[in-house]
């Protein structure tokens, strides 16, 4: 009987819970995050989410039906844990009402860590 590619990865590397990867990218600190490119979702339930502040950061988040599925943060944006609660606790954003998760002047971490 053949085994499902998703039972060989897990006995190779046990039951991952979401995809992470850190590397260093010119000097700039690189997170993956879950579907961090909207892998597999349609794009036309993707709705992302971005900030940029030029030779500081960059963040992008995908969100599929109100709930973060993927970020890319690059920079010293102190989010990953943040946005790897938010993926893995499935928070619904909507109940943010019109608050953009990218806020500068809203504080995450506190509310996600």
């Amino acid at each position: 009987m053949e085994k499902r590619l998703s039972e060989t990865m897990n006995e190779m590397f046990g039951g991952y819970d979401i995809f992470t990867h850190v590397t260093k990218f010119f000097g700039f600190k690189v997170v993956l995050l879950g579907l961090y490119n909207g892998q597999g979702i349609p794009k036309s339930d993707q709705r992302i989410e971005l900030r940029c502040t030029p030779s500081e950061e960059y963040i992008k988040i995908v969100i599929e039906k109100d709930k973060v599925q993927g970020a890319v943060l690059i920079g010293d944006t102190n989010l990953e844990e943040t946005f790897e609660n938010m993926i893995l606790g499935e928070f619904d954003v909507s109940k943010l009402g019109d608050v953009s998760l990218l806020d500068p002047n809203i504080d995450l971490e506190d509310f996600f860590d």
